[in-house]
């Protein structure tokens, strides 16, 4: 009883940890957003706060999602960013915060700091949301030096035992920035016991104005091998694109130790391919990928052929097609779709959808999948938008479905 009693105590602290932690970070972001210098000096130094609304209703009238989203931009002291969405579905009423954070910078790029709930991305650290800070030191000679600490985010605040992670990178620009190095190092525990303990390195090149190549991988320690790899060769003129990559992911290493997915099976993953662009003529885009697929000790392939004809000089209008096909193991299907955007005047725009897929082996599930969508968006004014779109499908789970949507956005500067 007495460790029951400890167990929901350390769960409530982390929960009201948490929300302190984000409503703290709301009052300092409304503060920033209408406090601080005259507001003549503000609007000369060009800080601004977007404002936005975006209201998606999707089916019957309860299914739907209200995002709301607000900061304060162009400081070369401070910046906020906080999203909030709000939804309603058959099952009840939700909503939660995505990010609300505070960043604070040296305005001579020696440093920066992140205090709240963001999405940490560093390094070879994947990506991940947190409620926790982050700080960053920059020196003349290149030199980089961050850490990071924090729980991972519950959905709508909820209760967290002892969950934490915390780490750092170390990084080094050299050859006038055309070189860069780094190394990182993650450790994230779940109820206290080690889930996730990570060592990694990134390489970033450009030997060329034309040529850029990235490496990343990342070594689990607790399991004693190679989480993850990828290499990839970028090379570019004025008129087309080539790509090379190649990846190993090992998904036991991917997932937290404490996760039930990580003692399924090891599941290695191997690509090898390229992803080439060329435009053709002024308004006409084609290219393609290609690449080879392992799973385990399966080995097939993926690619597809996609072009792109816009209508006009400033993308108001475009075509899209594409093909693809995809062949690993038992996992094999054909498709193709194609979209279409046009403006037919000034504020109004239609676009429509089509996709169609063809498995291999169906399985009792339908020879065809299709997908249709149209609809249509009217411009009101400078912050208004309204848009409705009908749309119909057949999935692997369902023979048919049918659905409406309807969205009214908001979005505007404003300068305090």
């Amino acid at each position: 009883m007495p460790s029951a009693r400890r167990e929901h105590g350390n769960h409530r602290c982390a929960q009201g940890a948490c929300s302190a932690l984000s409503c703290l970070v709301a009052c300092v972001l409304l503060l920033l957003m209408f406090s601080g210098r005259p507001a003549t000096a503000r609007a000369q130094a060009g800080a601004y706060t977007p404002v936005g609304a975006d209201l998606l209703i999707r089916g019957r009238p309860e299914e739907g999602l209200l995002v709301l989203h607000s900061g304060y931009r162009n400081s070369p002291y401070v910046d906020a960013d906080a999203v909030v969405f709000v939804g309603a579905s058959e099952l009840g009423r939700e909503g939660d915060v995505m990010t609300v954070s505070v960043g604070l910078r040296e305005p001579h790029g020696y440093g920066q700091a992140r205090v709240g709930r963001f999405v940490l991305s560093t390094g070879a650290v994947r990506p991940v949301p947190i409620d926790g800070a982050s700080v960053l030191a920059r020196a003349p000679t290149g030199s980089t030096l961050e850490v990071f600490g924090g729980m991972p985010v519950a959905p709508e605040l909820g209760p967290r035992s002892f969950d934490w992670l915390a780490g750092g990178r170390l990084g080094q620009k050299l050859l006038d920035e055309h070189l860069g190095l780094g190394v990182s190092y993650v450790q994230r525990r779940d109820a206290g016991e080690a889930s996730t303990e990570e060592v990694g390195a990134d390489l970033m090149a450009e030997p060329a104005p034309w040529l850029a190549l990235n490496a990343l991988g990342s070594w689990d320690v607790l399991r004693d091998g190679l989480a993850e790899a990828r290499v990839s060769a970028q090379a570019h003129s004025d008129h087309s694109y080539a790509q090379l990559f190649a990846s190993r992911r090992i998904a036991s290493r991917l997932l937290p130790a404490t996760s039930l997915f990580s003692v399924l099976g090891d599941a290695p993953s191997t690509e090898l391919g390229t992803d080439l662009s060329w435009n053709a003529f002024p308004r006409l885009d084609v290219g393609g990928t290609f690449a080879l697929e392992a799973l385990e000790d399966t080995v097939g392939y993926r690619m597809a052929l996609r072009t792109t004809l816009r209508f006009s000089d400033d993308d108001r209008g475009d075509l899209r097609l594409e093909a693809v096909r995809r062949e690993v193991g038992t996992s094999a299907y054909s498709g193709c779709a194609a979209r279409v955007m046009l403006p037919i005047a000034e504020r109004w725009r239609t676009h429509a959808s089509v996709e169609v897929a063809a498995p291999d082996h169906a399985a009792g599930r339908g020879a065809l999948w299709p997908w249709a969508r149209a609809g249509a968006s009217y411009t009101i004014d400078s912050a208004w938008m309204v848009a409705v779109a009908l749309g119909a499908r057949a999935t692997p789970e369902y023979r048919s479905e049918a659905y409406a949507l309807l969205r009214v956005a908001y979005n505007r500067e404003v300068f305090p």
